[in-house]
């Protein structure tokens, strides 16, 4: 069985078009756990205080593609846009980063995230236009004061590392823009949702900030 995947479904709200996703085969979909706010946060500081160790877990998923597929025993084979060079080019970068800061928690951007995730898992949307016509920083807005802020939306992966990796990788991106939202210096602070989704079986938002 294949299906698409995560690397090529993920969209953000600075500058580049979301890649036109294809619905996955009825069977590939199915019922999936929300990955854990703390880990997706954890998961995303590891990369930004240390690139050049977390291009380790960029080189083991390198191992896995076959071809175009990426093949983990026992689990459906995921389709990617470019293959494994663009692993290649996202190891390349990690490789020679400059570290970034941690950034911190934020209960604010929690909140913002969750109310993207928690209406895409309701409806099936995918894009970061919410159903009242609200845009990522609307909803950030709504939770507190930013002189700056960026959103961040990964489809299909259900475990912290992938999504990270899938945002770092940005498959079928051409400018790499989730990658330099997550390696941006002028965010401080970030809020991370993720909840179970109808078509892509999850959703995970990151809303990143700086205090205003």
């Amino acid at each position: 069985m294949i299906r698409t995947t995560g690397l090529m479904l993920a969209i953000l709200v600075a500058g580049c078009a979301p890649a036109d996703p294809v619905r996955p085969p009825a069977a590939a979909q199915g019922p999936t756990r929300a990955v854990a706010r703390a880990d997706i946060v954890a998961e995303l500081n590891a990369a930004r205080t240390d690139p050049a160790a977390y291009a380790r877990k960029a080189r083991a998923l390198r191992a896995l593609f076959n071809g175009d597929r990426i093949e983990r025993p026992g689990e459906i084979a995921l389709v990617t846009r470019e293959g494994p060079e663009a692993v290649d080019e996202a190891i390349a970068f990690l490789e020679t980063q400059t570290p970034r800061p941690a950034l911190r928690g934020s209960p604010g951007l929690d909140r913002a995230a969750a109310e993207h995730a928690d209406e895409q898992s309701r409806t099936g949307q995918v894009a970061h236009a919410g159903a009242d016509g609200s845009s990522p920083s609307d909803r950030m807005r709504r939770q507190g004061r930013w002189s700056a802020t960026g959103e961040a939306i990964a489809y299909g992966s259900d475990r912290a590392e992938d999504v990270i990796l899938q945002l770092i990788v940005d498959d079928g991106v051409p400018d790499r823009g989730h990658r330099t939202i997550l390696f941006n210096p002028v965010y401080t602070l970030v809020g991370a949702a993720c909840a179970p989704h109808p078509v892509w079986r999850s959703v995970c938002v990151l809303d990143f900030a700086r205090a205003g």
